[in-house]
């Protein structure tokens, strides 16, 4: 056993406080919502938090005779030389439980700076990699109480407004990576957790980055117990949160109706809205719909600068035509209409080969072969890849009207490896040459969401944290 692995909270040195354990009424109240769910993956490094959820999974597993099918994984990142024994720990643990466990190895150069950062990017990574490859439909995370109100306190630093401070959702559909993150736990102090494992005279693995004071959510540990004390607890900054995210929830309802009413979206890429709609629109929901649509045209989810959509917005307010670029993606606006599409730039979508099972493109198109047995069978054959950079000239295309030719660069496109433009789904909307043949590649266009994607300035959903 590691010397890693200790029967004490990451705390300060001391006797361990007694805590009431969670009763089994408690934890089939907190695990009902896993009940819809076929497959899971367990995210656990060994610690605390962690450790119990794998324990009291296991056992309501059991309890309640749950017919899906469960998975630990554990990421090594191989940054302490306790790394290894703690996976095998968490192996050994999972072995105990009835739960197959898989340990994913982070390789290559590790960072120098922002580790923390880096090392939770990693393991999203290589979770979500694995989790395509066992079907496993969701991933349970041990967020806590306290987990909470760390996050919350985090993005105040931050100036996040209302994406970040409403904190961590129970059920986060479209986590990084494209995970659906499921957290049972997060209404439940730590202390409860720990005393779980004690009952059961079970130890964990701690981590002694939790407590260097060089990292900030060491330090905002450190203060809780200082704004616990002017009535500022874990469980008050959580309510706060909770009320915070509601309002989020209420918003992004506001803005779907707004998206589906309002914005126009071409099956070949670009989107178009009324200006004059753009601008009957309240601020707020302004500079939201503009990260939107911002994702939605490029299929990327950044964060923007709230200098940045200002700017952006006030053009689009002001009179005359207009033309700006934001996160990738083109605004071109004139006296009627505003319409988005992704900029090739430097570096335009990069171009696939398509294999026999379907799969996405540039994150903005599913693709899959037509079940058709009628057709020849081209897989491995045909390219998909943006117009721009197809082996076709201009004057062979059919330019849909009202829209600039530009708009179309980042569109998809599908030609053979012998450079031959070939039929797709998408060919009656962007038709090239004589491409008026046989489909032989479905594309759709994943659609685009009204979703508040992460604030105007640092913090929001996308630094969450496993």
């Amino acid at each position: 056993m590691s010397a890693a692995v200790h029967n004490v909270p990451d705390g300060p040195a001391g006797p361990p406080v007694e805590h009431s354990t969670l009763p089994d009424e408690d934890i089939d109240f907190l695990f009902r919502g896993l009940n819809s769910f076929s497959k899971l993956a367990l995210a656990v490094s060994g610690g605390a938090d962690s450790s119990s959820l794998l324990v009291l999974f296991g056992e309501w597993m059991k309890r309640t005779s749950w017919q899906g099918g469960a998975e630990v994984v554990c990421v090594d990142h191989g940054l302490r030389p306790e790394s290894a024994a703690e996976a095998d720990f968490v192996a050994a643990m999972a072995a105990d439980h009835g739960l197959p466990a898989k340990v994913l190895r982070w390789e290559g150069e590790k960072p120098t700076s922002n580790i923390q950062e880096e090392a939770r990017q990693a393991r999203y990574l290589l979770i979500a990699g694995h989790m395509r490859q066992s079907g496993a439909q969701a991933l349970v995370l041990a967020h806590h109480l306290d987990d909470q109100a760390e996050t919350f306190l985090d993005r105040l630093t931050r100036g996040s407004g209302l994406s970040g401070l409403g904190a961590m959702a129970c059920d986060e559909t479209d986590g990084p990576q494209g995970l659906r993150l499921l957290r049972p736990l997060l209404s439940v102090p730590k202390t409860r957790l720990e005393a779980s494992l004690r009952t059961r005279g079970l130890t964990w693995c701690s981590d002694p980055s939790n407590l260097d004071l060089k990292y900030k959510r060491s330090r905002l540990r450190a203060i809780m117990s200082l704004l616990a004390e002017e009535g500022l607890t874990a469980d008050r900054l959580a309510q706060t949160a909770g009320h915070l995210r509601r309002a989020r929830e209420a918003l992004e309802t506001t803005l779907r109706d707004l998206v589906k009413r309002h914005v126009t979206q071409h099956p070949a890429g670009p989107l178009t809205m009324s200006r004059e709609v753009y601008r009957a629109t309240a601020k707020d929901l302004r500079l939201r719909l503009l990260t939107g649509l911002a994702a939605g045209a490029t299929g990327r989810r950044v964060r923007i600068r709230f200098r940045k959509l200002e700017a952006l917005d006030l053009a689009l307010l002001a009179e005359g035509d207009c033309r700006h670029t934001l996160a990738g993606a083109l605004f071109d606006a004139d006296r009627g209409a505003i319409r988005i599409w992704k900029e090739a730039g430097r570096t335009p979508p990069e171009t696939l080969a398509v294999t026999a099972s379907p799969g996405v493109w540039d994150n903005r198109y599913r693709y899959w072969h037509p079940s058709d047995p009628s057709l020849p069978a081209l897989a491995g054959n045909l390219r998909v890849g943006p117009l721009c950079r197809a082996p076709v000239q201009a004057r062979d295309i059919s330019w849909p009207e009202g829209w600039p030719k530009e708009a179309f660069d980042c569109s998809p496109v599908v030609w053979t490896a012998e450079g031959a433009i070939v039929a797709s789904s998408l060919t009656a909307h962007l038709r090239i040459g004589n491409s008026d043949g046989v489909n032989s590649l479905n594309l759709e266009r994943i659609p685009f969401q009204g979703k508040l994607e992460a604030d105007f300035v640092d913090g929001g959903d996308l630094q969450e944290e496993i």
